[in-house]
């Protein structure tokens, strides 16, 4: 049986919702205090989803999302709000929505950092 070229396109779409999106890979970045980690704010291409976040911070520091929906943003700290361990990698969720951009900081000068960050769309942990 030969399937139609429109059957294949959904396949192929679906199969792009079940694996990560690359939002942003910054490898021995280096920002001073309170600026943006990502030279403009990620958003989702589909919503609602889950960033998934990789850090590493040189320097121990809080770890920030700046989220942005419309003119309003609001500040989240990740741990609890208190500082990450240098040198350590860490892992946290955000869920973000429609309107949603999102950027990171941390209130230390951080020379050689490193941020990952995934889009995950469907049930895919």
């Amino acid at each position: 049986m030969v399937t139609p070229s429109r059957d294949k396109r959904s396949a192929k779409q679906m199969l792009r919702k079940a694996l990560p999106l690359e939002k942003a890979n910054v490898h021995n970045g280096n920002k001073n205090a309170n600026t943006d980690f990502l030279a403009s704010n990620i958003e989702p291409s589909d919503y609602p989803v889950l960033f998934r976040c990789q850090v590493m911070l040189p320097s121990a520091g809080k770890f920030t999302a700046k989220i942005k929906v419309g003119t309003t943003t609001l500040t989240s700290h990740f741990n609890g709000g208190t500082n990450l361990t240098a040198s350590c990698l860490y892992i946290f969720d955000l869920l973000v929505h429609t309107g949603d951009s999102v950027n990171f900081q941390s209130d230390q000068n951080q020379n050689g950092h490193l941020l990952r960050v995934q889009e995950i769309a469907w049930g895919t942990q």
